[in-house]
């Protein structure tokens, strides 16, 4: 083989080596820009989490205090939307249901239908975090709707407690949300809130809580367990 011969060769070799490692390099580049987007919707699904259940929780308090921070949820939640990136994610446009809402804080119904469509979405994203080599992200979707359990169980107890006593529509809600999420673990602090909300709330001939003691009551568990969400997503 001629020197020249040899020379083209190493050449080809070298030139095909770089363009292999160069078309790597931007896959691996497109598929970190991919999943850093992919996080980022996944946090802002939290906080769009957390500001949803927080409004609905809010929706049947009637006192000044619990109107005011209502208020400034909603413009949380007004802030939250802008920019939801909707067909450019393949993700449904639930920023469409959102105005409604906002002029309903008391629908209980419309913000579970709309928490249960962000849900959704999460699970989705989830799937998709999963195959782009983010394996802690699995389990995403399944703590979300338990604490989604947690956070309609506080909902329902607000609720509850602005009548003398737990009407029987919403005990059976209650019961039955209580009696899953024991079955589903043993926690204490878990437990001591529901016995807690048994004895003075859904159980008892005149309810003993206030609605604004029930959205106390239950947030610190609920706050405590979305943050360790969101530490596994780190």
């Amino acid at each position: 083989m001629s020197n020249a011969a040899l020379i083209f060769l190493t050449l080809l070799v070298a030139l095909l080596t770089l363009s292999y490692w160069l078309t790597h390099r931007a896959e691996n580049r497109q598929l970190r820009a991919s999943k850093q987007a992919d996080t980022r919707i996944v946090q802002r699904c939290l906080d769009l989490l957390q500001a949803l259940q927080q409004h609905r929780g809010l929706g049947a308090q009637l006192d000044a205090a619990s109107l005011a921070q209502r208020n400034a949820q909603a413009q949380q939640l007004d802030q939250l939307w802008l920019d939801w990136p909707g067909a450019d994610m393949q993700l449904p446009p639930l920023q469409q249901q959102w105005p409604q809402l906002r002029r309903k804080p008391a629908d209980f119904a419309a913000h579970c239908r709309l928490i249960e469509a962000l849900l959704t979405v999460i699970e989705q994203l989830e799937d998709r975090l999963y195959r782009q080599h983010h394996p802690r992200i699995r389990g995403l979707g399944e703590a979300c709707r338990a604490l989604e359990d947690l956070a309609r169980l506080r909902g329902l107890a607000v609720r509850a407690a602005n009548y003398e006593r737990c009407p029987p529509g919403l005990q059976m809600q209650l019961r039955f949300l209580c009696k899953r999420m024991l079955d589903q673990e043993q926690d204490s602090h878990l437990l001591a809130l529901i016995e807690r909300l048994q004895s003075d709330l859904i159980e008892p001939a005149q309810i003993r809580l206030a609605p604004g003691e029930c959205f106390a009551l239950l947030t610190p568990l609920i706050e405590q367990r979305l943050q360790g969400i969101r530490l596994s997503l780190d």
